[in-house]
């Protein structure tokens, strides 16, 4: 097995780093191939040297504060006197900054007995106690408060609650991991939870993650989602046999799963390692034994059905022609799909696809609501939700239909629809006090997306959906793309279950960017690259691709000057997939 290893030289007070294995060097860490024998960089923390300044009291805390080497971080509160260590609450959350400066007192400290030492810099985000990450703005500003204790040495006698660490402190000591959670309402299928783990020397990157696994999702899920591993389940040690099998093995706890949830435990775990245990076989193990006896041996392909993207990078794509929607070919073009949709009979706008294995289309129709066909021959449109003015369809993988009214400020209302019969959904002020203009259903069905305009300007918020019973309520709404000014939010689209498409045009033109939905940030990797002769007009997603509508001739926009294109990350540019009129490209669930 090829060890991928991470290796980034720090400078500070109060801290070494070395790698876990080998000699220290300095390489690219290739994060896309995490491996089970990953080696890992660890900062190991210094005691304080004797006699130091109250400055390099303060960057030797804030060095050791950022080894996870030390759990309890036993070295860092050597720098504080013993009443600021029964108080420090590290845990309580972690905050991010950049550009920082710690800056010592400015008079001489011959005879003192307190000093002043501050930490400023940019604040980045915060991590929550569970791994959440939220961005944050505005300024750091902290001040730590030192004595002079009876040793003569200076010790930290009042600091703010929690870490403070730098973004190259993060970057070296946090990852991002996806764990994935069964929704609360069944079905086979997992929703993402993103969060950032410290990286613990001698644990490795399957144990972190499964250890997480089993705290449970983040709040902003909490309610939407569930464990399918039984309460009390705790990890006792993960190894790997025969080169090839990854052996998991769990307290007795384990074997408490209900029969019916052994497949979603299993799919849950697997999917949460995801590239880690690509081409292994996993197998559980309780207290070292055979999991009831018999044993529990399963690889990740056994669970393609539970995966949490729902659709593949295969995923076939449509597009509209000619008032027809069309399938696409595989080099290129496309042809009408059999029935209504695929026919001039009704002039309908708007088309979503689901994620049947005969596929149904739902479109805005009639200017009066959101209709749905099938896609056999003799299919007909049949209205799901009533409406003069809706925003267009999106599907879940539930095989509902969902849509927003376009209305004024306080009257908003979303529909979801199954089989014919619609719901209102519950939604909070945060959604019914804007006019919302375009929203989408994430294909798992855990979260929509939403673009509106509270006064200042287009904005993009994102909530989580709540099924409890019949009853269905959008909650934990947070914004992920903030108003700017003179910025039109022009469309949105979901690429994956942790990623949102979103097409804006400002000052400097058109922007098209993925976001992190659960990050709240942009994905600078995976940012992509537009011709500023070309106007987007709309957008579509499934993993790892993306396709846009664009108009040719912006002069005479109209029939025929339509073309449908497809980016390559790759090779960062853009080929056309269809031409002569082709616009509104669709994935399924998109």
């Amino acid at each position: 097995m090829t060890a991928t290893a991470f290796a980034l030289l720090a400078s500070g007070a109060g801290c070494t780093t070395v790698p876990t294995s080998g000699s220290p060097r300095v390489v690219a860490e290739d994060r896309a191939r995490d491996t089970l024998s990953q080696q890992y960089v660890r900062m190991i923390a210094e005691p304080p040297r004797k006699d130091a300044s109250p400055e390099d009291v303060v960057k030797g805390f804030q060095a050791a504060t950022a080894s996870f080497d030390d759990s309890r971080l036993t070295t860092a509160k050597r720098y504080l006197t013993a009443d600021a260590s029964r108080k420090w609450n590290p845990s309580k959350q972690t905050r991010v900054y950049e550009e920082g400066k710690i800056s010592g007192p400015m008079r001489t400290l011959k005879d003192a007995k307190e000093a002043t030492v501050t930490l400023r810099g940019t604040a980045v985000a915060t991590i929550g106690p569970g791994g959440g990450y939220t961005p944050a703005t505005g300024a750091v500003d902290e001040t730590f408060r030192l004595v002079k204790e009876d040793d003569g040495q200076w010790r930290i006698a009042q600091l703010p609650d929690g870490r403070l660490l730098s973004s190259a402190d993060l970057q070296r000591a946090y990852r991002p991991v996806d764990l994935c959670f069964p929704p609360a309402t069944p079905v086979n299928g997992l929703v993402v939870d993103r969060v950032w783990v410290p990286i613990i020397p001698g644990r490795g990157l399957p144990e972190t993650r499964v250890r997480r696994l089993l705290a449970g999702p983040t709040q902003p899920i909490q309610g939407a989602v569930v464990s399918a591993f039984p309460s009390g389940t705790e990890l006792n040690r993960i190894t790997v046999e025969g080169g090839d099998t990854l052996v998991v093995d769990f307290t007795s706890a384990v074997e408490s799963v209900s029969d019916d949830q052994i497949d979603t435990m299993k799919a849950q775990l697997v999917w949460s390692l995801r590239e880690l245990v690509t081409g292994f076989t996993v197998e559980i193990r309780v207290n070292g034994e055979l999991f009831r006896g018999t044993g529990l041996r399963f690889k990740l392909s056994d669970y393609a059905q539970f995966d949490p993207d729902v659709v593949t990078p295969q995923a076939q794509a449509y597009f509209m022609q000619d008032g027809r929607l069309h399938r696409v070919k595989d080099k290129g073009g496309g042809d009408p799909l059999p029935g209504a949709a695929g026919e001039r009979d009704v002039e309908f706008r708007a088309p979503a696809v689901s994620g049947d294995y005969q596929p149904r289309i739902a479109a805005l129709a009639n200017g009066d609501g959101v209709y749905v066909t099938g896609t056999t021959p003799g299919d007909k449109w049949q209205r799901w939700i009533a409406g003069k003015d809706l925003t267009g369809p999106s599907w879940d993988r539930y095989g509902s239909v969902w849509a927003a009214e376009i209305s004024e400020p306080g009257k908003t209302r979303v529909w979801q629809a199954t089989q014919g019969e619609a719901r209102r959904v519950g939604i909070p002020p945060e959604l019914a006090n804007g006019r919302l203009s375009a929203l989408r259903v994430s294909r798992d069905g855990a979260r929509v997306a939403v673009i509106m305009d509270e006064g200042l300007g287009t904005t993009v918020k994102v909530g989580t959906v709540f099924r409890v019973g019949q009853q269905i309520r959008i909650g934990n709404v947070r914004t992920l793309v903030e108003a700017q000014d003179r910025q039109e939010i022009k469309a949105i689209a979901w690429q994956d279950a942790a990623d949102l498409l979103v097409l804006s045009k400002g000052k400097g033109g058109q922007e098209l960017a993925t976001w992190s939905v659960m990050e709240g940030i942009p994905v600078a990797a995976r940012a992509i690259k537009l011709d500023a002769q070309t106007e987007l007009d709309s957008i579509a997603g499934a993993p790892d691709h993306v396709l846009a509508g664009t108009d040719t001739d912006k002069g005479e926009p109209g029939p025929g000057h339509g073309e449908v294109r497809t980016y390559s990350g790759d090779k960062r540019e853009w080929a056309v997939l269809a031409k002569d009129g082709a616009a509104n490209p669709v994935y399924p669930l998109g």
